[in-house]
């Protein structure tokens, strides 16, 4: 689920026109929630859409530029709605562009013709007969086609850190023989994507290796660059030299912009229609993305007391804690950039990789820290619900290092997967964690700057026959934090050795 806020910033739409929108039946009415920001604090009231609320959005947005009246748009969704509830698949989630076109015949029969020359297709990210490629906001490659690999990158080979990605000097050397028109229209067709999260010091950094020549022509390119008043689809034409006559059609997604390079004599209505489904695309370009050595930060929760809650709940009200817990914390996951890799029953794993805006060790601390207030919210909201004496509490581990991200899919799903011990090691400082502690390794802390280390209070209780002392700003390895009694004792035993810290709170 998403606040109408969030909607309302992801589809530039203003209050009125959701209204409308709502009234019409394009959207459902919203999901109304009081929700408490901290115990015994006064409620807040907040209306919550589907994720598909977005992409409903932009399909009404497309067809409205195709010149469809706002009532054949209706007429269409809702037929479009019809057959997807009858069909009960997710696989069957298209638009039925026949059926309207013939309605809107009389009034439209230009744009009829248009959607019954689109229907006879159905495109995939597999079947882009264009070349297409997907990068984040460093303008580090993510995904890549072959038409793209073959004519953009020359087929050579994809380096394996992610460091080493940056699709600036391919795109440097294929456009040598651009006009200086073209080749200015090529970079800022990027630069004007991902300018509002990629800073002039990032680019620098990224740039650093080539030619001073080009790195002042980027730079005064990039300056130039604007960011455009649609900032989910843009749409480029390099037209001034007869080989490079392409339309460059750019959508973002929180993850990174899909670029594809259209012919300028091909319809690309099919193209934007299918790209108007944002969620089914970023989902499908995630499952296939190239496999990339990077840093990473992994977090891994854990609900405490799970079996003990589950049995003493209803399993009707057992699973509605935990999608409440799920929904509360996703858009704090958002928030901060955490990319999902999985969910083990009541446990998660997320991952925070490198941003060009913001640190991306600092983001997952941040984020443990909201999750740890927002579990206290919700334990207040059950605790009267139930009137039960149960803390809810989600226990947290960090960790960070330099390992083999990819995807692991099967036909109906996907999930990132990090290969290595830093993920084994979270899992289990996940498992030491109590009470909602948050621990993370030295290794992560440390790599923190002077600045962001001061920032948060972090150390470990040393215990004596007297009294328990907080060291602040201080670390200590596993094996002189459990007793050799304790029963995780034997399930922390491999990673004894790991000098770990508790963050207790940003200052």
């Amino acid at each position: 689920m998403i606040t109408s806020k969030y909607l309302l910033e992801q589809t530039g739409l203003s209050r009125a026109t959701l209204n409308n929108y709502i009234g019409l039946g394009l959207l459902p009415r919203p999901v109304v929630r009081r929700i408490a920001t901290d115990p015994g604090a006064r409620l807040t009231t907040l209306g919550y859409f589907p994720d598909w609320a977005v992409d409903r959005v932009q399909q009404v947005k497309l067809l409205k530029k195709q010149g469809l009246s706002i009532n054949s748009i209706c007429r269409q969704i809702a037929s479009g709605d019809k057959t997807d509830n009858a069909d009960n698949s997710e696989d069957t989630v298209q638009m039925h562009h026949q059926t309207a076109a013939s309605e809107d015949r009389v009034q439209n029969n230009h744009a009829s013709q248009k959607m019954n020359a689109r229907e006879s297709i159905n495109l995939s990210i597999d079947s882009i007969p264009y070349p297409a490629y997907m990068i984040n906001y460093e303008c580090g490659l993510v995904w890549l086609n072959a038409a793209a690999q073959h004519s953009l990158f020359m087929d050579s080979a994809i380096p394996d850190r992610a460091e080493d990605r940056s699709v600036i000097p391919k795109l440097l050397e294929w456009s040598k023989g651009f006009s200086d028109s073209d080749k200015e229209s090529l970079f800022k067709s990027h630069f004007n994507v991902v300018k509002h999260r990629l800073s002039k010091d990032t680019l620098s950094r990224t740039i650093l290796s080539l030619p001073q020549d080009d790195r002042l022509w980027l730079e005064n390119c990039y300056a130039q660059s604007e960011a455009p008043k649609n900032t989910l689809i843009q749409d480029t034409v390099l037209h001034h030299s007869s080989d490079v006559n392409k339309r460059i059609i750019a959508i973002s997604f929180r993850e990174g912009v899909l670029f594809t390079y259209v012919p300028d004599d091909a319809d690309a209505n099919q193209l934007l229609e299918w790209l108007s489904h944002r969620d089914s695309v970023i989902r499908t370009l995630l499952s296939q993305r190239l496999p990339v050595l990077t840093p990473v930060t992994v977090m891994v929760a854990d609900l405490q007391n799970s079996v003990r809650i589950c049995s003493e709940l209803p399993p009707d009200e057992y699973f509605q804690l935990i999608n409440e817990i799920w929904s509360a914390l996703d858009p704090v996951f958002r928030k901060y950039y955490g990319a999902y890799g999985k969910h083990t029953g009541d446990g998660m794993v997320y991952y925070f990789f490198p941003q060009p805006d913001n640190n991306y060790i600092m983001n997952a601390i941040l984020c443990a820290c909201e999750i740890r207030e927002c579990m206290k919210v919700i334990s207040h909201q059950w605790a009267l619900k139930k009137g039960w004496t149960n803390q809810l509490f989600m226990n947290i581990g960090l960790n960070e290092g330099e390992e083999w991200l990819g995807t692991f899919k099967t036909n109906t799903s996907y999930e990132l997967v990090i290969l290595g011990e830093t993920i084994n090691i979270c899992g289990r400082l996940s498992d030491f964690s109590r009470y909602g502690e948050i621990w993370a390794t030295k290794n992560l802390v440390s790599k923190l700057t002077h600045a962001e280390r001061n920032s948060i209070d972090y150390g470990v209780i040393r215990r004596t026959p007297e009294q328990e002392i907080f060291v602040s700003n201080s670390y200590a390895q596993i094996s002189t934090l459990v007793d050799k009694d304790d029963v995780r004792y034997m399930k922390l035993i491999d990673i004894s050795s790991t000098a770990v810290t508790q963050i207790r709170a940003i200052k």
